[in-house]
């Protein structure tokens, strides 16, 4: 049964587990994940479930622009599993592991929020770390997008996290970080933690609302065609549905020079 309207909609589903409540609104054709207040977590689509509607998770997808060879991606946070629709609209047969410390999380979005069901598609109740540096995985692509109800999860700031991902990339793997804070100390943190795990081989881009999505590469940057890879975004962009192409200038204005640099190494 609906409840009364609030500010994200109707109220469709609500829950509460050890670690606090989960809230379900919908608003005509957009459905949404809260955990107990008026933050987005996650927002599904509902005639159209691969389109992301974040400009932050819209900005990570960037990432299948860098590596070609894409076949097995772990996301690090799975909330509503925008991130996993999207990705198995990009490529029927990507193998994706997500990794979600919420059982009541995972169950929610299995049920409303149209997560993938086929065998390539694995989700674990575990958290982010633990997971991490106990498995034995390798990935192409690792997406870590750690959010608490009252903001991010400073594990995204840990040196140690961070070099752990990074011991799970293959060769050329990247990893793929959501980073909001409105805090200096923390911003300055990212930047030490980044360049402790990874050296100069990160490129970064802002969007709308404040998000820094980083791209931190185990190995050397790739060498980009500007025009090819302004393309390549329309195409990707067409695909998904989404103004990647915009993302894409973004991202080449901000990184330019470290772009260049790493085209006559």
């Amino acid at each position: 049964m609906t409840k009364p309207s609030a500010p994200l909609g109707t109220l469709v589903h609500q829950h509460e587990d050890e670690e606090g409540p989960i809230a379900i609104y919908q608003n005509h054709n957009l459905r949404y994940l809260t955990f107990g207040n008026s933050t987005e977590q996650s927002c599904l689509t509902i005639d159209k479930p691969h389109r992301l509607e974040h400009a932050y998770t819209q900005a990570m997808m960037l990432s299948l622009l860098f590596k070609k060879d894409i076949r097995a991606v772990l996301l690090l946070g799975l909330g509503g599993g925008s991130l996993a629709r999207a990705l198995r609209h990009f490529r029927e047969k990507l193998k994706i592991d997500a990794v979600e410390y919420r059982q009541s999380v995972i169950d929610i979005a299995k049920q409303y929020f149209d997560l993938p069901d086929d065998p390539g598609f694995n989700a674990f109740c575990d958290e982010a770390s633990r997971y991490i540096q106990s498995t034995e995985k390798l990935y192409d692509l690792i997406f870590t997008d750690l959010y608490l109800p009252d903001g991010m999860d400073e594990t995204q700031l840990n040196d140690m996290y961070l070099n752990q991902c990074r011991q799970h990339l293959t060769d050329n793997g990247i990893l793929v970080i959501n980073f909001w804070s409105n805090d200096f100390k923390q911003t300055l943190q990212r930047q030490q933690a980044l360049k402790q795990a990874f050296g100069d081989e990160v490129l970064n881009v802002q969007v709308l609302g404040g998000n820094t999505i980083s791209f931190a590469f185990k190995d050397a940057m790739p060498h980009l065609n500007r025009k090819n890879f302004f393309e390549d975004a329309v195409q990707l962009g067409m695909k998904l549905d989404i103004p990647l192409q915009m993302l894409a200038r973004n991202l080449w204005q901000l990184n330019a020079t470290a772009l260049q640099v790493s085209r006559y190494r």
